[in-house]
Order: structure tokens, then sequence, then C-alpha cells
């Protein structure tokens, strides 16, 4: 007891101090998700589709327009909405997203765009989002690699 008495400023700072440290270590909301779990998708190409993709997708579609170009029109009877990047979290843009039945394809020229809007919108809980690309595999070398033929080596 004489401990407590003599120490009874340190007490009272270190254990407020331990108890707030332990309950932000066990609490399960402070922590986010992990960050491979949202990465996954993008790596496997699991939330791209092309045009062609999306014309077998069930229910309503809703287009989310990110740019001013407009996308391929593939006959697939869409709901489109014209938005801007950095209104997409507005509270009446992001309630029409969330409240949509439907799978939600995101279009923008700029295909980081896009992919950062779907990683937002993922985050926030919206679930059958997905990027609208015209062409998946454009990346892939589109030339045979040829040599230089004018460097001969020596033998």
């Amino acid at each position: 007891m004489d401990l407590i008495r003599e120490n009874k400023i340190i007490f009272a700072v270190t254990l407020p101090i331990l108890i707030l440290i332990l309950i932000r270590t066990f609490n399960t909301h402070h922590f986010k998700s992990d960050a491979r779990k949202w990465a996954e998708p993008s790596v496997v190409k699991s939330n791209t589709v092309t045009v062609e993709q999306a014309e077998n997708l069930p229910g309503e579609i809703l287009l989310i327009n990110l740019s001013e170009e407009k996308p391929v029109d593939s006959g697939v009877k869409t709901e489109s909405l014209d938005l801007t990047p950095e209104s997409i979290l507005n509270k009446k843009n992001f309630k029409v997203i969330r409240n949509h039945e439907g799978p939600v394809l995101l279009y923008s020229s700029q295909k980081s765009v896009s992919a950062r809007i779907w990683m937002i919108l993922s985050q926030m809980g919206c679930t059958n989002i997905y990027i609208l690309y015209s062409d998946i595999d454009d990346e892939v070398l589109k030339y045979k690699f040829r040599p230089d033929s004018l460097i001969r080596p020596e033998i």
C-alpha cells in the first residue's frame, strides 16, 4: 500500500494510458481491412469487364462515366450517370450507387481514375462494382520482337 501512495502520480498517468492502449488494440472496428484483400481483385482482374462481358452481367447495369469521353455503346440496357471523380462521394451520388440492385460499371478514359474510384467505393462497402475497359489486354505487345540486324556479333 505504501508503494501506491508513494507513486500515485505515476500510476494516475500510466494506468489510463495503458487502458486506452488495450482498448485501441483489441477494438475490431479500429483497424482497417487488409490491403491485400483490396488489391487481389485488381491483380486477378476480377474487378474488370469488357463491353462483351458486361452484356452477360445479370440485372440492370448502372454505368458511371467519370470522364468527358463517352464509353463505347454496347446496346446493353443501362442507366447512366455522368459524374466527376470528386463528386462520387456526395451523399446523393453515393446513395444512388449503394442502393443500385444490379452491377455498377465505372468508366474513365484514364484507367487509373476508375481504379481509384473502384477502390474507394469497395472500401466504403459497395459491392458488385466493376471497371469497364474497352480492351483488357491493352498492354500486350502487338509486334513481334526482332533484334537489330545491322549489328553482327564478332565470331
